[in-house]
């Protein structure tokens, strides 16, 4: 299980992302991931991603995304979209893409799908820069390699990695009804998050069975 805080302010945790890998029984590997925050006072926000995939998250198979609010439920076969369509990556599932480049190259190139319409596409490019000194939220000094991502040529995204995989990240999440959800996560522990979580936001994350997985 990884857990990351989530942010408005850029101090104060309001919410938590947490991912799971799996494996189904034919072998596909598995990100699962829920998103359950406080994006402003009165809305709690909650959406669960799910990919399975052969080995490289470009090989995905099927995937599928609940959000709340506002009503979205949708799933997709990779085989049954149109051509071209499913050569693109789902958007949650860059991060898989993000891991990569940590570890090798210099840049990654694709097409980012809409989570809820793969038809709705934009160019991404992430781009390794340098190691750089970073404070975390907690007041924690480290360094971390920087991560840059591009959309149709916008700065969007911004991730920095260390040898566990992403540490912090500047986040844009932009929704087909025109919301968008900015701010910043960093990696911490159940136990750094809990205390943190109101009841609404934590019965979320109990409700979806992310937090009890096997």
């Amino acid at each position: 299980m990884h857990i990351h805080a989530l942010s408005n302010n850029g101090t104060t945790p309001d919410g938590a992302l947490v991912r799971r890998d799996a494996q189904t029984h034919d072998g596909l590997r598995v990100l699962d991931s829920v998103l359950a925050m406080r994006p402003t006072p009165d809305v709690v926000l909650r959406a669960r991603q799910r990919v399975e995939y052969d080995g490289d998250i470009r090989h995905w198979v099927r995937y599928s995304l609940q959000r709340e609010p506002g009503g979205v439920d949708v799933a997709f076969e990779r085989s049954e979209l149109p051509p071209g369509v499913g050569d693109g990556v789902p958007s949650f599932a860059r991060y898989l893409l993000v891991l990569e480049l940590a570890s090798v190259g210099a840049w990654v190139e694709y097409t980012q799908l809409d989570d809820a319409d793969p038809t709705r596409a934009q160019h991404a490019l992430l781009v390794r820069t340098d190691t750089q000194p970073l404070v975390l939220p907690d007041g924690i000094s480290t360094s971390a390699m920087r991560i840059d991502q591009l959309l149709d040529g916008v700065p969007a995204n911004a991730f920095w990695c260390d040898a566990f995989g992403v540490l912090q990240a500047d986040y844009i999440e932009r929704f087909p009804d025109g919301s968008q959800v900015t701010g910043i996560s960093w990696r911490t522990t159940w136990e750094g998050i809990e205390p943190w979580l109101d009841a609404e936001v934590r019965g979320a994350l109990d409700a979806s069975g992310i937090l009890v997985q096997p």
